[in-house]
């Protein structure tokens, strides 16, 4: 039954594509793309019908047409997040033309255009990259664009990531970690929005929810932040769209190709040998070099590419990062002395009584001689595990065990994104992601086991534990010729 699965998915993923190429028609507006809209007026203010208007894509070169109605009213709702040249022309009138107008994700541009009567072929061009207000939805919508996402700071446990950008967002309390680093090796951050509880945000990418199945406030799977083309937050007055969400509606969309070819790389390092030594270091125990910090190293670095696999048809996006973090763990605790090892209990405040004698209900019971017990009384299995546990290794109790351990995080991010219009009024695209992730956390008492010494989940050797979380998404859109 497995095996069908997935030729199932695809014949239903091709009957689903096939049915919008042909039974096109006209389609709201979805939280992947963004609209476009206006009102067309001559001279006098009067609207002027049936005019032809061209919104461009200048990076992919699509190009989609409409016409204005009896109002002299346009719209396009289905327009990828870009850069627009917008046309409009008509008979009788001066052709105008609108450079650098910026379409966000989730969003109406409203640009209304008034022309003048002309006797000669010409065309006025208008600069519309100043048009940001916007008139035509209710929602508290606010675009986090890409140059803020890697040119802001964004550094967490973990590396990089876009969610600490909420924190400069009206409304929003500051992110924050949560979990383990098992339990969340993708260190996404939780916040809540106007109040509402932390659950009840709710993140897509690339359309599709990205909840984590267990721990629904946490979000799956983070993109490298080289890789996220916009943010859009709607943080009130949703649209029905939006769903699932009651405090804050996080839409992410990964880049994808244009016509010309475009890559990147990097690399941030943060390494311990670069940072002064804590002055507290050595309060304890030292476990290396006094004059030199412990070691924590953190290295993210990869690259991405995108380009045309056939011009104004089809492109291609991928990138691929890697995250990896060394340090050397350390954590107080508190073991069992050679004293209390062999049952001696004196000193300790508490009254050892032997529970082969008194009542059942414990009264009349006989304390043993000298606050001992006897080493034949001591169970095997008992002293057995005392033996797993380490002997203390510092001269105070409580707190009397220096526990050092290796902790190491390696996790990849990898995401390939294919785009396809094989007509005007369909678009097509694939997106597959996902992160492999290797996270060992060394048990603060060795064989014993006990807590991990940094504090998240206890890990194992590394070639026996390995978590990934992938996700995965396919949208079309078709819309009828205006």
């Amino acid at each position: 039954m497995r095996a069908k699965q997935p030729a199932v998915f695809a014949l239903l993923t091709v009957a689903a594509v096939v049915a919008m190429t042909v039974f096109t028609g006209p389609a709201s507006a979805q939280v992947l793309y963004g609209s476009l809209t206006g009102n067309v007026t001559d001279a006098s203010g009067a609207a002027v019908p049936n005019v032809k208007v061209e919104a461009l894509n200048t990076a992919t070169g699509i190009s989609k047409q409409g016409q204005t109605d009896e109002r002299g009213a346009y719209l396009f709702s289905d327009l990828q997040p870009g850069t627009y040249k917008v046309t409009v022309t008509a008979p009788a009138f001066s052709a105008r033309v609108f450079e650098g107008a910026v379409v966000s994700l989730n969003s109406v541009l409203r640009l209304d255009v008034n022309l003048t009567v002309s006797q000669v072929v010409e065309s006025v061009m208008v600069s519309a990259s100043s048009i940001a207000l916007q008139t035509d939805r209710a929602d508290i919508n606010n675009q986090i664009r890409s140059s803020q996402i890697t040119d802001l700071p964004l550094i967490n446990s973990q590396g990089r990531n876009f969610q600490v950008l909420y924190k400069i967002l009206p409304g929003f309390t500051p992110p924050v970690e949560a979990h383990s680093e098992s339990g969340n090796p993708q260190r996404s951050m939780v916040t809540q929005a106007n109040g509402m509880p932390q659950s009840s945000n709710n993140t897509k990418l690339d359309g599709a929810t990205i909840s984590h199945p267990w721990l629904p406030r946490l979000v799956a799977y983070l993109p490298p932040v080289e890789a996220v083309e916009t943010v859009n937050v709607v943080s009130n007055s949703f649209d029905a769209e939006q769903g699932m969400a009651g405090g804050a509606a996080m839409n992410v969309t990964i880049k994808s190709g244009t016509n010309a070819f475009h890559g990147a790389g990097w690399e941030f390092l943060t390494n311990s040998k670069l940072k002064a030594r804590n002055y507290f270091y050595c309060l304890y125990s030292c476990t290396g070099d006094p004059n030199r910090a412990p070691k924590n190293a953190q290295n993210q670095f990869g690259g991405m590419l995108g380009g045309p696999i056939r011009k104004n048809k089809l492109f291609f996006f991928a990138d691929w990062e890697r995250t990896t973090r060394r340090l050397s763990a350390s954590a107080l605790r508190t073991v069992a002395t050679p004293a209390l090892r062999a049952g001696n209990f004196n000193g300790t405040g508490t009254t050892v009584y032997d529970p082969a004698t008194g009542n059942p209900d414990g009264t009349g019971r006989t304390a043993f001689p000298n606050n001992t017990i006897p080493t034949n009384r001591i169970d095997p299995a008992a002293a057995y595990m005392a033996n797993l546990i380490p002997q203390p290794n510092q001269s105070v109790f409580p707190n009397n065990y220096l526990a050092v351990g290796g902790y190491s995080f390696t996790r990849d991010n990898v995401d390939t994104k294919i785009t396809f219009v094989p007509v005007s009024q369909l678009q097509i695209f694939g997106r597959y992601s996902i992160s492999p992730t290797l996270v060992f956390d060394p048990p603060s008492l060795g064989a014993a086991g006990g807590d991990a010494t940094n504090g998240g989940q206890p890990g194992r050797a590394p070639d026996t534990l390995r978590s990934g979380r992938s996700t995965g998404s396919i949208a079309c859109t078709s819309r009828a010729a205006q």
